[in-house]
Formats: C-alpha cells, structure tokens, sequence
C-alpha cells in the first residue's frame, strides 16, 4: 500500500473515531434509560408499567445522581469508538471494492454511484464485522448499563465475566446482535444514499441551495428512524441475553419466551428511546464523518495546488 492510500485509510479511521466519541458522549443517557427498560419484563411489570421515559430518569438520578445517566460511558467508548472507527474503515474499502466491480460489470469508468443492492451490502457486511471483532466491548457495555450489575470498575467487570461464563461470555448475544447490525447497517446505507439524492433533486427543482451538513444530517435522520424500527425486535434480545443469560439461552428460545410473556408489543420496549438515539447519533456520525472527509480533502488539495 502506497502512502497516499496509507494516508486515506487513517483519515477514515480517525473520522469514524472523531464521530463515534462525541455521539456516545452525548447519548449515553439515551442508552442507558434503554438498556434498564430493556433489561428484565418482570422488573418492568413492578416498576416501570406506569413510568415514563422522564420518571425513569429521575429515578437513576435519585439514586445515583446526575453521572448516574453516564453510567456505562467508559465501556461504550471502548465498544463504540473503536467500532465505529473501525466501521468506517471496512466501509470505506468495501465501497471501493464494490465500485470497481461496478464499473468493469457496467463496463463504465467513470461510474461514481452505487446500485442499491451494493449500498446494503456494503453497509451490512461493514457492521457485521466490526460488529463481531468487538463483541466483548458490546457486552461490557450492556452490562454496565443495568442495575442488575454491580462492577466496581472495568478489570471487575470482566473477571465476572470470564469466571461466571468463560470465554463464551463475552460472546453471549453474538447471534442476534449480528441479525441486527447487519440489516441495520444495510438498510441504513441503503436510505442513507437514496434519500441524500432526492434531497438534492429537490432542491435542485426548488432552485435552492443546501448545505451539505442540511443533507447530510437530514438523511442520517430518516434513514436512522426507519432502520431502528425494523431492527427493534433484535436489539430486545440481545439485550435480555446479555443481561439475563441464565433465562434467555438462545435466539429462538428468547424470541418465544418475550412472545409468549409480553406479546409482540414486547419486542418494542425501549423503542422510543433507541429511534430517538439511533436518529440523534446516525446523523452525528455521518455528519461529523463527511465533514471530516471534506476538509482533509480541501487540505489535500491545497497543499497540491501550493507544491504545483
């Protein structure tokens, strides 16, 4: 690998860093307030069936304070900065690849856009191996996140882990993570790239002039939403098998005890907290990503411009 490509490989790496730190900082309470919604259907049968979003809050901050909400930041850096970082990264050269056989296929050189069907997978098999390289973080993270945990610290956490599950538990929730992430990732790119060109040929048709920041933010949104509610039912499986993995065992086995117990409304729990998170950080990140790609790019080629 050149210098050059060297170069653009770290600059993709420390955008989707840049990007993943500052959302989870932002919306960890988001997760958090989730997570304890999500975490057991008895506990929300005692005491969350006639809470709210706002009373559940005010009782994490009753107990623990303010920093309550920002419980779990620690673990969500180390699952989500790497992991974003390291999705970009995947993103980046999976999009390349894929260009290329686009344009021998099409026999068309000069082709920039992705079909459809490449922007899902190219977005789905990006998260999915992130996703999979850091599993153990994801864990760690949900775990920190409930009150069903009481960790004096990261090294505490993850003796717990190893001398109650082994190896295996830093893995538990691997399956439907995957099945989320992946159609998750795959509808979100898909979305993402369709609904930033209508928006440009709107605007174009209404002779107005957006700001790519509006375009990009807008479609993080959209896209973020929709994708969230098609992947809700996976996201509540995974968080009981993490949390729980003595009761939920396996996918089918969790999916079939939430059904039985809670009905299809269920899978939905913890849904409004999770779109409006999702919605939040899928802009943030893209955003915060493209900017950063613009502006080493307009450096690029000052410096061009200045050595010529």
């Amino acid at each position: 690998m050149d210098d050059g490509k060297k170069s653009g490989s770290f600059v993709h790496l420390g955008a989707g860093a840049l990007s993943g730190v500052t959302s989870c900082v932002l919306l960890q309470p988001f997760d958090l307030l989730k997570t304890r919604m999500q975490q057991s259907y008895t506990q929300q049968a005692m005491v969350l069936r006639q809470s709210s979003i706002l009373k559940s809050a005010q009782a994490v901050v009753a107990q623990d304070g303010v920093r309550g909400l920002w419980r779990g930041t620690i673990p969500t850096l180390i699952r989500n900065a790497p992991g974003t970082s390291l999705y970009f990264y995947f993103l980046n050269h999976t999009r390349n690849a894929c260009m290329a056989l686009e344009r021998r296929v099409h026999h068309d050189p000069t082709r920039t856009k992705l079909s459809p069907s490449s922007n899902m997978l190219v977005g789905a098999s990006s998260r999915a191996f992130a996703g999979f390289l850091l599993m153990p973080g994801t864990v760690l993270k949900v775990r920190y996140e409930s009150n069903l945990y009481k960790y004096h610290g990261i090294l505490d956490a993850l003796r717990d882990m190893w001398r109650t599950q082994g190896l295996r538990g830093f893995f538990v929730g691997a399956v439907p993570t995957a099945i989320r992430d992946a159609p998750y990732a795959g509808l979100y790119m898909l979305l993402y790239e369709a609904t930033k060109q209508r928006e440009r040929a709107w605007a174009a048709k209404q002779n107005i002039k957006l700001a790519e920041t509006t375009v990009t933010m807008g479609a993080g949104v959209i896209s973020g939403l929709t994708a969230s509610y098609i992947t809700q039912p996976f996201d509540l499986v995974k968080t009981r098998m993490q949390v729980r993995p003595s009761e939920y065992t396996s996918v089918m086995q969790a999916f079939v005890k939430i059904a039985r117990e809670e009905s299809f409304l269920g899978f939905f729990r913890g849904i409004s907290l999770r779109v409006l998170r999702k919605g939040i950080q899928a802009s943030l990140v893209f955003t915060l990503y493209e900017w950063v790609l613009r502006n080493n790019a307009k450096s690029t080629a000052s410096k061009t411009e200045m050595k010529a």
